[in-house]
C-alpha cells in the first residue's frame, strides 16, 4: 500500500488531436499542439508509483491515437501501476482504422478503448471502425445508458465503450481580443462545482507532474503556443503542482488541498450552460 491514493487518474499524452471542436477543453480548436514521450518523464512517474495507489488509469489527450509513442505509455503505465482496477485509452474513434494494429495491441496490453462520440454524424463510421479493431475477437453488445459497450461473453473482458458526447460546456476562453485570450472571472467554488459536474475530482497528471485540471496542467504549453492575458497568466503561475520528489510532508500538504476549489478556478466558467459541438467545424487532415 502506498501512502496516497486516488481514483481516476488521466495521464495527458498529447495536446493534438486531429479534429477541432468549438470550446474543446483542450484547445485543439486553436490548433493547440505537441506530444509526450513517455521515456522524457519516467522517472517521475516511477517515482509516483511508488507513493501512489490508482484505481482507474486513463491515457488522455488531445487524441491519444496521434502519438507515435502510445504503446510506450500503454506498457509502461501498466507496469507501474499493476493493481489498478481499470485501465483506458480515451480516444474520439475517428481514426482508429488507421490504427488497427496498435489498438489490438492496446486491447491484448488490458485495456478498455474508450470511444467518445463527438458528432451523431460520425456515430456510424466511429462504430464501424471500432467493430474493424475489434474482428479478431468474440465480442458481443451491451447497450448502455451512455452508449454501447463490447465485451467477451466468456470471460467478461471489456475490450471498448462507445459514449456520447454531443454537447460541450462553455470554453474557459471568455472572448479574444487583438489575438489574446481573456479567460472568465466567476466564483471559485461555482466555477468548481460547474466543471466537475458532481463526477468525482480530477487527477490530471501532465508531463510527470500532477494538476487538478487541464487548464493548470497545460499552462506552461498554453503559454507558448498563445497569447494570453497578463493576468490570467500571473494567477495559473501561482498554482502549486504535485511533484514525486516532493518530501512526504510537502505532499501530504498538496494532497489535502488538490481536490478542492483553487483560486484559478475562477478562470473557468461558472455556469453549467452547455453548447453543440457538432458538426465539427473541420477534421484535420494532418496532425
Amino acid at each position: 500500500m502506498r501512502p496516497f491514493s486516488i481514483g481516476d487518474a488521466a495521464f495527458n499524452i498529447s495536446m493534438t488531436c486531429n479534429l477541432t471542436c468549438d470550446g474543446c477543453e483542450s484547445f485543439n480548436n486553436y490548433n493547440f499542439k505537441g506530444q509526450v514521450k513517455f521515456a522524457d518523464y519516467a522517472n517521475y512517474y516511477k517515482e509516483w508509483s511508488k507513493k501512489l495507489d490508482i484505481e482507474i488509469v486513463t491515457i488522455h489527450g488531445g487524441e491519444p491515437f496521434t502519438n507515435p509513442d502510445i504503446l510506450n505509455w500503454v506498457v509502461n503505465l501498466k507496469k507501474l501501476w499493476p493493481t489498478a482496477d481499470e485501465y483506458y485509452v480515451a480516444t474520439n474513434g475517428t481514426i482508429l482504422r488507421n490504427k488497427i494494429k496498435v489498438a489490438r495491441q492496446i486491447i491484448d496490453e488490458g485495456y478498455y478503448i474508450n470511444v467518445c462520440v463527438h458528432d451523431p454524424e460520425m456515430y456510424r463510421d466511429i462504430r464501424a471502425q471500432l467493430e474493424e479493431v475489434l474482428e479478431p475477437y468474440n465480442f458481443l453488445v451491451r447497450k448502455m445508458d451512455i452508449g454501447y459497450e463490447y465485451y467477451d461473453e466468456y470471460t467478461d473482458q471489456i475490450y471498448g465503450i462507445l459514449e456520447y458526447n454531443y454537447h460541450f460546456k462553455k470554453s474557459a476562453i471568455d472572448y479574444i481580443k487583438d489575438k489574446t485570450w481573456y479567460m472568465h472571472r466567476s466564483d471559485p467554488k461555482q466555477a468548481y462545482k460547474t466543471c466537475l459536474e458532481d463526477l468525482s475530482p480530477c487527477n490530471f497528471f501532465h508531463k510527470g507532474m500532477l494538476y487538478q485540471c487541464q487548464l493548470t496542467a497545460l499552462r506552461d504549453d498554453l503559454f507558448l503556443q498563445f497569447s494570453i492575458e497578463p493576468d490570467a497568466v500571473d494567477l495559473l503561475k501561482k498554482y502549486k503542482h504535485g511533484d514525486p520528489f516532493y518530501p512526504m510532508d510537502k505532499l501530504r500538504k498538496f494532497f489535502r488541498t488538490h481536490n478542492s476549489p483553487i483560486p484559478q478556478c475562477t478562470l473557468c466558467p461558472g455556469c453549467p450552460d452547455t453548447h453543440p459541438i457538432f458538426p465539427m467545424a473541420k477534421k484535420k487532415i494532418k496532425f
